[in-house]
């Protein structure tokens, strides 16, 4: 064997030995890291299925959107939606597993729709399906109402009440990388099935948010947080 494969042989023996000991590594990491979440450290988080009562109202300043529950149905909590003045609404983002249907009661909604701006007035419906990159906003001085309810799977909109607190409380939400730590809990074990539409794809954030987990849960942070508990407060 000449000197240049035996090189190449050593290089890539050391490459595998790398390879091995990184996956040693993270298979203990996540293992022992999820054993201390799931089972030393769970979460004590309410019966979701329960959760939500007519009136209940959750709120994001940030966002400047209000949603009042009209009731809670066969794994849906259906909101009404008011939309405050000049209201930037949520970033661009991806719902993975289920549709949104727009319409509303007056003024004008501008969406942003996978590169694309659409206006509604009363009378038009824009549908949005899962998978699509969105972001709903307000350009005008209305406040704008949504037509009927907005039904949410029950585990997002739970998980939504407790981003909607750590939008508006947490000094350090929107900076990054805390923002994954923050989110991570949320997205892997309390149904937060939102996914920037400026990030990388879905797939690779739902992998980011299953790694981070254990170690968002040792530096405090969690899916669930008792402050930001509506059914306590009445409001967010």
């Amino acid at each position: 064997m000449n000197p240049d494969s035996i090189k190449r042989a050593t290089i890539l023996n050391r490459f595998k030995m790398l390879l091995f000991y990184t996956t040693i590594l993270i298979a203990g990491y996540l293992i022992a890291g999820y054993f201390l979440h799931l089972v030393v450290f769970p979460e004590n988080k309410p019966d979701v299925s329960t959760y939500f009562k007519s009136g209940q109202v959750f709120y994001s300043q940030a966002e400047g959107f209000r949603q009042t529950v009209v009731k809670q149905e066969n794994g849906f909590v259906y909101c009404s939606l008011e939309i405050e003045p000049y209201a930037p609404g949520p970033p661009k983002h991806i719902h993975s597993g289920f549709d949104e249907n727009f319409e509303i009661e007056n003024g004008e909604l501008s969406i942003w729709i996978d590169g694309e701006i659409k206006k509604i007035r009363p009378g038009e419906t824009l549908h949005v399906p899962k998978g699509t990159p969105h972001q709903p906003f307000n350009e005008t001085p209305d406040t704008i109402r949504l037509k009927g309810t907005m039904p949410f799977p029950e585990e997002f909109a739970f998980s939504l009440v407790q981003v909607y607190g750590l939008m508006d409380n947490d000094p350090d939400f929107g900076k990054l990388p805390k923002t994954l730590f923050m989110l991570a809990p949320i997205q892997q074990g309390g149904g937060f099935d939102s996914y920037l539409a400026d990030g990388p794809p879905i797939f690779v954030q739902k992998i980011t948010s299953f790694l981070l987990t254990p170690a968002a849960r040792l530096m405090g942070y969690r899916s669930y947080y008792k402050e930001y508990d509506i059914s306590m407060k009445g409001e967010l």
